[in-house]
Order: C-alpha cells, then sequence, then structure tokens
C-alpha cells in the first residue's frame, strides 16, 4: 500500500475481502463502509472515523474519500468502477485495523494509533495494516 498516484486507476473488486488495491490507495468511499462512527480530526484537519466495510471483517479508523474531495483532492483516487480510494502517504493519518477488544478505547486513543502508524509508515519502518 504505498505511493499511489493521484491519477485514476484500474480497481479490483468492491466485493474484495482487503481494505486496498494494487492501484497504491486504500478503499475510502463512504458508499462502501457501514458502522461509520467520527472519531474527530488530525491536525493537519483531516476527518477520522471509525468503520466496518459493507462485505465484513474488522473495524478501521480512516478517512472518508468524499471529505477528501474538498480538502485534499491530491490524495483521492478515483477508481474505473466509480468508487473512490484514498492514498494514505499523502496524509497525517494511517489506516489501521483494530483487534476486536478494541472497544474499550477511547476516540482519543485510537486517534492517538492511527497518528503513530503514519509517522511509523513515514519512516518506513512499517505497512499500515490492510
Amino acid at each position: 500500500m504505498g505511493g499511489g498516484s493521484g491519477s485514476s486507476s484500474s480497481s479490483s473488486s468492491s466485493s474484495s475481502s482487503s481494505s486496498s488495491s494494487s492501484s497504491g490507495g486504500s478503499w475510502s468511499d463512504r458508499r462502501l463502509k457501514t458502522d461509520i462512527r467520527r472519531l474527530g480530526t488530525s491536525a493537519q484537519g483531516i476527518p477520522v472515523y471509525a468503520f466496518r466495510y459493507i462485505w465484513g471483517g474488522p473495524m478501521f479508523v480512516g478517512t472518508m474519500a468524499q471529505d477528501l474531495l474538498a480538502i485534499r483532492p491530491e490524495a483521492v483516487i478515483e477508481t474505473a468502477s466509480g468508487y473512490y480510494m484514498v492514498d494514505y502517504d499523502k496524509l497525517d493519518i494511517a489506516m489501521i485495523s483494530l483487534p476486536e477488544d478494541a472497544s474499550p478505547l477511547t476516540a482519543e486513543a485510537v486517534m492517538a494509533l492511527a497518528t503513530r502508524a503514519a509517522r511509523i509508515r513515514s519512516r518506513g519502518s512499517v505497512q499500515p495494516a490492510m
């Protein structure tokens, strides 16, 4: 998941169980998410949410591409299918998956995890969770 361009790219099927695609972005289209809960805003003004994908799986923390179209359009990738992806390398947060036992975490703690993951990613130490 890294280094996606801001141009249109082909997509994999939206029924995939993965949160990312070979195009270098992560599925971040609001239409592909459910159980959406706003957690806050990153230091760079990026709205941050907890959500699940409509095809199931764990809870994730990330952003919505539709929000970024107005404030950070260079981070949004429109796929051939019409769904949006986000190049998280251009943001100050990383998309992370949460373990099932994460429900006691506060919104502030989850935001801190996403921010910390972005800092680690920017140093090239780890890849964000998929």
